[in-house]
């Protein structure tokens, strides 16, 4: 192998880099950058240890990475030769990683805060703030035209569970507590039609908006009444450098859960299950939540329009839950439903067709889900559009009903993108009481031809 005094990266993905030889040390959390140069301290076969030459890519600044991986070069010699100009950087890298540690387990402390070896959030959390999480864009996370509508709701996701490391866990009745979310609202910035058009999406270059990009989630919370909690979240793009100040809004979804038992199913009640609730959710009561979302009535948060849904087509259509959008419990993982209306738009054909033929999500959603949906489940979804508006309400029932107190799932969809104010507050009061108030006469309207 030749001995360089300065490599480059050279691999797209970048380089992970460790805190010693071995390929059992830990990890750093961010790779060496694309492009990056970096002077040799160490070669020893395929491992390099190096310090990185300041102003040509980032990452760690010291550590240990391998030049080559799978018959690949990760990292090449380079023809710079060092300039008396560059500034080299280097920090200490740890000597006892592989020391065994023997720990006991921490003891709750009444202020709130985890002790030393709990569980922490991925972030650095700052009371009387949103609650921050970080999430990476990935492959998975794109489609033809951009980002997926469903990589936003998933991010969310992810925020609510990484949420729960500053809830107390020492209150054991909440082991068996799940939160769903009965309704939704999600609203897509202008932004997101403008990274939609980039060509860029998947090159690796620190200036591009794309694959490793990372997502930047603030999320506050409301407490109308036990046992309902509301969120509001808006998720920024802050680029290929997690910890850039870059905050460019792309979405904002507003959310009301309900806390229930997951043996019975029903929801929590009772003094003791509601102080319960609030020795567990008490430091996010204290540091990130708002007062203005102490309000249960989603429909409250919306301007009025004055236009009524007006329905010019109806169809209805068979639908089966596959394992695409199942979660962990075979029920629907909320984050695909924008993936499920391109199903039922493509079944519907027609007018509904016409709604994603260029572009598969929508740009806004009101959703309700009044019940569970259960993979591998058959439904009958009902389907309206106004074609006018570029809007469509979907209905799902188990196959077969027609009785609208057995809709598992209704959603209000916008799919204009042609003028969006800069907030990309497009729905109305109307749209978000639409999928609540509105399911029996829409029903009626699609299986007895009766006014809506």
């Amino acid at each position: 192998m030749v001995h360089s005094a300065i490599w480059e990266v050279v691999s797209s993905r970048g380089v992970i880099v460790r805190v010693a030889r071995q390929l059992t040390s830990p990890a750093f959390e961010e790779r060496l950058s694309p492009g990056s140069l970096v002077k040799a301290v160490r070669v020893e076969g395929d491992r390099l240890q190096y310090n990185r030459i300041a102003g040509t890519g980032y990452g760690p600044d010291s550590g240990w990475v391998s030049v080559r991986a799978g018959g690949l070069d990760l990292l090449v010699p380079s023809d710079w030769e060092p300039k008396s100009e560059w500034k080299v950087l280097e920090k200490a890298l740890p000597t006892d990683w592989s020391r065994p540690r023997l720990q006991a387990l921490p003891a709750p402390t009444p202020n709130g805060v985890a002790p030393e070896g709990a569980p922490q959030p991925q972030c650095e959390q700052t009371a009387g703030q949103p609650f921050v999480f970080l999430r990476q864009v990935n492959f998975a996370d794109t489609k033809p035209t951009g980002f997926r509508m469903s990589s936003y709701l998933a991010a969310m996701d992810e925020s609510r569970w990484d949420l729960l490391t500053i809830c107390d866990h020492e209150v054991s009745a909440f082991k068996h507590v799940r939160l769903p979310i009965v309704q939704a609202t999600l609203e897509l910035r202008p932004m997101v039609a403008e990274l939609s058009q980039e060509a860029n999406l998947a090159r690796p270059e620190p200036d591009c908006s794309g694959i490793c990009s990372w997502l930047r989630v603030e999320t506050s919370f409301g407490w109308p009444s036990f046992p309902t909690r509301t969120e509001e979240s808006t998720v920024y793009l802050v680029g290929k450098h997690r910890a850039s100040k870059q905050k460019v809004p792309l979405c904002t979804g507003r959310f009301l859960e309900f806390m229930l038992d997951d043996g019975p199913g029903d929801a929590l009640k009772g003094p003791q299950s509601e102080q319960d609730a609030a020795r567990f959710w008490a430091r996010v009561k204290r540091d990130h939540s708002s007062p203005a979302l102490d309000d249960m009535r989603m429909h409250q948060r919306y301007p009025s329009a004055g236009r009524p849904f007006a329905p010019t087509h109806f169809q209805k259509v068979r639908w089966m839950m596959s394992a695409v959008y199942a979660d962990l419990w075979k029920l629907i993982y909320h984050p695909r439903i924008p993936e499920l209306l391109w199903d039922l738009n493509r079944l519907a054909s027609g007018p509904f067709a016409a709604l994603v033929a260029e572009e598969s999500d929508p740009q806004a959603i009101a959703v309700e889900l009044p019940a569970k949906m259960s993979f591998g489940a058959v439904y009958d979804a009902h389907c309206f559009v106004d074609e006018a508006s570029r809007k469509a309400l979907y209905l799902l029932l188990p196959e077969g009903s027609e009785d609208a107190a057995e809709c598992v799932l209704a959603v209000l969809a916008r799919y204009d993108w042609s003028v969006l104010p800069q907030d990309g507050r497009t729905l109305s009061a109307e749209d978000v009481e639409m999928v609540r108030k509105s399911r029996g006469a829409a029903i009626s309207y699609g299986s007895r031809g009766a006014a809506p």
